[in-house]
Order: structure tokens, then sequence, then C-alpha cells
């Protein structure tokens, strides 16, 4: 069959779909990403044939605005868990909506007539999807494909759409999600799905924003309830192509610890990113530990930090091949980190100020599992050195990352799973 992946235009939000799209392509299957035009280095570079659709991402330049007017503050990606769990009224639900939706015709109007003329034209069976491409679901059912959402952390979108349609449903009783085109006032993403499938003759469903099924690499300890019941799949970790340094071969004689900086926050300053100055105040407390600290992805501070005798600063290093060679990993709660220690059972020390979407929540959620500890909301340089000795000192915390390794690999990989995806798209693809 032939299978497409579409892509939001991050690194990131392609490297967790490598592994899959490979154990399709060794089934026989003929596979393809579809994205944003500053995609196709980060697709070429894991092997995979690309097809630029629309135009380059704007949704930055939006953000941007957005941050001139005043109106963001320093946690302004974070999910919180008072977001969650506190009172959805219909006002607060119809106001996240809108937000989401807000900017999506301006940004992947193009994408979606790209995409779907492409998907008309080959005719793919099955699209695995980013819920941040909304433009897939709208291609693949105008395409008469099979679709699914591949999701890249919590099921934010998906918990919120089935929350607004709870709550909508009970204080109106409006058959929400049904009708061929929502009204704008009532279901606003409904409404944006909706006008632009009926362009190419397709009735809205809820298909539209929840896909056929979705495919989740989260254990359920650290998934966000109330979305769909996805397809339980293992986080198989790939951090690209890469030459592994001569250094990095061997286990270090002393503990060894990992400290991750996000590269995508360096690149967009929308994003919160550690300063030179930060990093070098984290650096200096601890330097008198015996320790090696490895600074993955440490491009963007090269030349502005000095390293101490026990630390050394890498551009690159693939941390699927680093984090087995470590005692413990310090990062910003970025998903591929999260999944690679997960994965291996290295304690994890996530980094508050820096967190973005639902890295706070994972990580909380990880620490309530006993595996990691969460840095100080500021300054975090002190707590950080008080919580990495007690990741290196207290055996709880690696019998804890071990016993939720162990938990995670008893998941069935991407290979294991061909024969679902083939067998889903058999089923929900328009004969």
């Amino acid at each position: 069959m032939r299978v497409l992946f579409a892509n939001f235009p991050l690194q990131s939000h392609l490297l967790f779909m490598v592994p899959t799209a490979w154990a399709l392509r060794s089934a026989g299957h003929t596979v393809h990403v579809a994205g944003h035009p500053e995609s196709a280095p980060h697709a070429a570079a894991a092997g995979l044939p690309f097809v630029p659709v629309g135009e380059p991402y704007r949704g930055w330049e939006l953000m941007r605005r957005k941050e001139a007017s005043g109106t963001a503050g320093r946690d302004r990606f974070v999910i919180k868990r008072e977001y969650i769990e506190g009172e959805h009224t219909r006002e607060l639900l119809l106001k996240l909506v809108e937000g989401q939706v807000k900017s999506a015709d301006v940004i992947h109007g193009p994408t979606i007539t790209d995409l779907t003329a492409f998907c008309r034209s080959w005719r793919p069976d099955l699209v695995l999807w980013d819920p941040m491409f909304p433009a897939a679901p709208i291609a693949a059912e105008a395409a008469g494909a099979a679709h699914a959402r591949f999701l890249p952390g919590q099921d934010y979108y998906g918990w919120l759409r089935n929350r607004f349609l709870d709550v909508h449903r009970a204080d109106d009783a409006r058959n929400l999600g049904t009708s061929d085109v929502p009204e704008e006032d009532d279901d606003p993403l409904g409404h944006w799905l909706g006008t632009w499938a009926s362009r190419y003759g397709v009735p809205f469903s809820e298909t539209l924003s929840l896909g056929h099924f979705t495919v989740d690499l989260l254990p359920d300890w650290a998934r966000l309830q109330g979305g769909p019941d996805p397809l339980r799949m293992r986080y198989v970790p790939y951090s690209g192509r890469a030459v592994l340094p001569r250094r990095f071969r061997e286990r270090p004689r002393g503990p060894r610890v990992c400290l991750v900086l996000s590269t995508t926050s360096a690149r967009q300053p929308l994003f919160p990113s550690a300063t030179p100055e930060e990093l070098q105040e984290i650096l200096n407390v601890l330097a008198d530990l015996p320790v090696e600290v490895v600074v993955a992805g440490a491009g963007p501070w090269r030349g502005s930090v000095d390293a101490p005798d026990n630390a050394v600063l890498v551009d690159f290093v693939p941390l699927h091949e680093l984090l087995p060679t470590c005692s413990a990993v310090i990062h910003t709660g970025g998903f591929n980190v999260f999944g690679n220690a997960l994965h291996e059972g290295v304690p994890q020390l996530p980094l508050r100020p820096w967190m973005h979407f639902d890295s706070l929540l994972r990580a909380e959620l990880l620490a309530g599992q006993g595996a990691g500890i969460v840095s100080a909301p500021e300054s975090p340089a002190a707590s950080v050195r008080r919580g990495l000795i007690r990741l290196l000192d207290e055996p709880g915390f690696q019998e804890e990352a071990r016993r939720l390794s162990e938990e995670t690999r008893t998941r069935p990989l991407p290979a294991e799973m061909v024969p679902v995806f083939e067998e889903l798209a058999l089923r929900h693809r328009a004969t």
C-alpha cells in the first residue's frame, strides 16, 4: 500500500515518525513524507522521499506579531495542570478552540490545496498526520484514504475536542459534529474543517478532527486522559543521521550526565530558551561534582559559554547512542529526549523554565512515577545541582527509571504494528 506521513515543519516532529516510516517501507510499502518546504532536509536525511506542499510555514510570523503586542507571557506555550483539571465553561472552551483555529486559514490554506492535489494524484491508502498539520485529514478524505493522527506527545487537541463537544452538548443539546458544515459560533473548529472539506465534496464528520484512529507512543501513565482511545505503540529512539565520536563509544569510568537544550527554542526566540548566562550558571554549579557533563546541541551557545573541566560541549550527538552511557539526563522537556530517556531507563531532570506545550505535564507525571525531578520554576541552577545529586545518590530513581523502561519495551514495535496498519487502512479507506 501507499502510506503518506504529513509532517509539521520541525525536525523534532519528524524524528519520532521515522522508525514507523521505515518499518512500513521495510515491509514493502511505498512511503512518502509531505509537508511545508522547509521540512525537505529533515526527510532527506532520514532517507525518505519528500513532497513539498504549500508555502513556508507562517506560524512563527503570526506568533511574533502576538509577541509584539505584549499579550504573551514567559509561559505562553505551556499547558498547565489547572487548564486540564479546572472548570471548563462553554465560554472558556470556545476561547481555547478559537485560539486553535484563529490562524489556521492563513497558515494552512495553500497547504490544503497543494496536499489535496497531491493525494488525489498519488492516491495513498493511509495518511498518518501530525495533529498540528490540519491540512492532512482534509486531503486524505478528499482522496478516499484512511487516516490517523500520530501524536508527538500528549493528546491535547483530542482532549480539547472531546471536552468541547461534551460541554456544548450538555449545555444546549445542539447536534454538534454531525452537520455538513457546523456553524462558526457553535463550533469554530468544525466550521473551519467543514468549510474546507466541502470545497472537495467531503461532508464534515469527527474523523476530520480526530482521524479514523490515533497512534500514541506515550505510556498510559503519561497520557492526557479524555482524548480518543489510541492505538498503543512503542517509542523507538531515533535522533537522525550522525557520526558517533570516539569518546562516546564506551561507558565512562565515572557518572556521565547529559544536558540537552532545545535548539528549536534557540532558533525561534518566541519559545523560552536558556540564555548563555543561565547555561553558564548551571555548568558552574556542577563544576565541582565528580561527573562528566555532556552538553548536547550546544551549537547556539558555543563561543558564549566557558565549559568547566568536567564539561564538554558538542553540537550534535545521537541521543539514542549517548543516553545508554549516562546516569542522568537534564533537559528542557522535549518529546524525543523524554522518549529516549524513558526507553533507556535514564533518570530525568526536566528544566521547568524552558518547557513548552505538554512538557510540564509530562515532567510532573514522570516525577510522580519516581523516575525524575522537575527543577524549580525560576533560577534553576541551584535546584539542578540539588536534583542531580539526588538522582545520582538515591537508588530509587534509577530503579523506577528501569521499571518504566521495562514497561515501555512491552509495547509492540512499529514493525509488529504493520499488519495492524494494513488492516485499518483496508477498513477505513473509501472503496
